[in-house]
């Protein structure tokens, strides 16, 4: 297998800077670096970049769309002659090689060839299964994807792809390049709950984390911005959110994960600007909202008043066997045990790093809550500790910062 020095990407190649993880850190990073002259390659394990921010619908305290932004910032780094972005790829060894690394990576292609992709829509018309579908309503570049759960290989959209884009026959591919500096931009994924089985998630499909509720509310999700339950695709009455569900917890995360708080305290506000008439109340331990203007920006923007909030931390959710779902808790300010009943209960804080290193020979080491340790290579954003997008945003400019300073020492 030949040693490669990332050829054809401007730039000293010598220079060149891994990073890994598409994510708002790591495309920002990629940006910085590259228009100060480094060549960047830029791993993304998913076929899209954008990572948990292209799932938002709102961000607050603006309220302007997630992806509208962060659109842009795609946009401008597939189209950098100075980045080379690797969907569908991980990293699987690294070796020290004097004072550069030798990095092996994994890439998976996809079965339909973005480059090739037009977007016709041809493909997703043939298929009778329905498995072919657009990698994303705001991807850009716009391409379709092949759902590999729902696909029985039946051929027929390969013949009416004009530019030949459907090929399933094609391999993983396994590659070598060689970088200065590697930078760990991974961001975060939801947290298992089999260890708390208190919270009753699985049990009812109108228990479900914040991540989901947001895609399932999203103005570009499968119902137009609706609030409605999964269960029955009927306007709930009440809804409650969950802060520290599975977060600050010694059987599963230890941590707060940052950026729950204002998560909830945005998507109860929005679910009120939606429907005001819908109940919304947050459990939380303590509030955390850090950022200037967060508390404000909650309690100012709820139509109808400010939100219910409850001091507590519930024990209890169970599905109830004529419909709702009861939530068992402590009012630890007025030091009362209730139980309410809620249509939808969204489970908030179980985030958790989405770097994967187990197994992959001479990565960084993880500590016990999956961040990276930094003795190998620089890292920013979720990957080595929580933070919402305008922390992550400020560390992978200080990082990149950091990486084009060792130019001069």
């Amino acid at each position: 297998m030949a040693l490669s020095i990332n050829p054809g990407i401007p730039g000293d190649p010598s220079m060149a800077v891994l990073v890994v993880g598409g994510g708002v850190a790591g495309i920002l990073a990629a940006l910085d670096l590259a228009r100060a002259g480094r060549p960047v390659t830029l791993v993304e394990r998913s076929q899209r970049l954008g990572g948990q921010v292209a799932r938002l619908d709102k961000i607050y305290p603006t309220d302007h769309c997630a992806f509208c932004p962060l659109w842009t910032d795609i946009r401008n780094c597939l189209e950098h002659p100075g980045i080379t972005v690797l969907s569908s790829t991980t990293v699987r060894k690294l070796e020290r090689t004097g004072d550069r690394w030798a990095v092996r990576i994994l890439r998976e292609p996809p079965f339909i060839e973005e480059r090739l992709c037009i977007f016709c829509g041809r493909c997703e018309s043939a298929c009778p299964e329905r498995a072919v579908l657009p990698l994303l309503d705001q991807a850009y570049p716009p391409v379709y994807r092949i759902d590999g759960n729902r696909c029985t290989r039946c051929g027929r959209c390969e013949p009416v792809c004009p530019t030949k884009a459907i090929d399933f026959n094609r391999k993983t591919v396994e590659e070598r390049i060689v970088v200065q500096e590697i930078l760990w931009a991974a961001g975060f994924q939801d947290g298992d709950y089999k260890p708390l089985p208190e919270y009753g998630y699985g049990t009812h499909r109108d228990i479900m984390t914040a991540l989901e509720f947001e895609e399932w509310t999203a103005e570009s999700g499968p119902n137009g911005g609706r609030i409605l339950r999964r269960s029955d695709l009927q306007e709930p009455s009440r809804v409650a959110f969950i802060q520290c569900a599975g977060a600050r917890d010694l059987r599963n995360l230890s941590y707060c994960s940052a950026v729950c708080c204002m998560h909830a305290l945005k998507q109860a506000a929005w679910v009120k600007r939606r429907k005001e008439d819908i109940d919304c109340t947050i459990f939380y331990t303590d509030l955390r909202a850090v950022g200037r203007g967060y508390f404000k920006y909650s309690m100012n923007n709820v139509p109808g008043g400010p939100l219910r909030l409850i001091r507590g931390r519930p024990g209890l959710v169970v599905a109830l066997p004529g419909g709702g779902i009861a939530v068992t808790y402590e009012d630890t300010l007025k030091q009362e045990r209730r139980i309410e009943r809620f249509d939808v209960v969204v489970l908030n804080g179980n985030l958790k790093p989405s770097l994967n290193m187990e197994g992959v020979p001479g990565t960084p080491s993880l500590d016990g809550e999956g961040f990276v340790d930094t003795a190998v290579g620089f890292g920013c954003g979720f990957a080595v500790e929580p933070a919402d997008i305008m922390d992550a945003a400020v560390q992978a400019a200080s990082v990149s910062m950091r990486i084009l300073g060792r130019e001069n020492t």
